[in-house]
């Protein structure tokens, strides 16, 4: 009976590390500044910067009939220039540099 509720409390801790769902990747688009991506997405996990380039990080839920016990998120990413979107996806698919 204990493995049971120990394996319920360890799905739902790691369901809320990440509580945006991951369609709401699909609300952004190319130009948009950072405040309107933080309106939508949430605050980013990490941040990586560069000169005129950064990227934002976020692990966002998945469907539901997409999860499984060890995978309820993926990671996605918004890469800025000068300050407005220019790439957008899953970590899988993401740009170099």
């Amino acid at each position: 009976m204990k493995r049971p509720a120990l394996a319920l409390l360890i799905v739902m801790m790691l369901a809320g590390c990440a509580t945006v769902p991951a369609r709401n990747i699909d609300l952004v688009q190319a130009g948009m500044d950072r405040n309107q991506v933080r309106a939508i997405m949430g605050q980013p996990d990490t941040v990586t910067h560069s000169p005129g380039h950064e990227c934002a990080y976020y692990a966002l839920l998945k469907d539901f009939w997409s999860r499984v016990p060890w995978s309820v998120s993926d990671r996605y990413y918004v890469c800025y220039d000068e300050g407005k979107v220019a790439s957008f996806g899953k970590v899988d698919a993401a740009p170099s540099g």
